[in-house]
């Protein structure tokens, strides 16, 4: 798996990392849900733009909360939740399996 660093993002012209310091807790909770989608082969650098605005969207929720703005940190936190949909979803287990087991019976007819 590609950990992310600042200087190799794990998508092309993704950046990760924030302007200052760590970053927020949901700006780190964000950049481990892109590294698992990638580490499954479901992020492609067409997921790029959705992919940063995620992260962005993850700043902003944090700066809404910091200013104690919270119809700022309420819109953006939509907005990443509907960003973060936008996003390749893994197969769920029991589909896979059930997928598994079809195209064993398939073969086997």
């Amino acid at each position: 798996m590609n950990e992310s660093t600042p200087e190799q993002p794990m998508l092309d012209g993704l950046d990760i990392a924030p302007e200052q310091g760590q970053g927020s807790k949901l700006r780190v909770a964000v950049i481990a849900t892109l590294e698992a989608l990638k580490s499954e082969g479901l992020l492609e650098p067409r997921h790029a733009a959705v992919s940063q605005l995620t992260l962005e969207l993850a700043d902003a929720v944090a700066v809404g909360v910091r200013t104690r703005k919270a119809s700022a940190a309420a819109m953006a936190a939509a907005q990443l939740l509907q960003a973060l949909d936008a996003l390749p979803k893994p197969m769920a287990a029991d589909t896979a399996q059930k997928f598994d087991e079809l195209l064993e019976n398939l073969r086997n007819s």
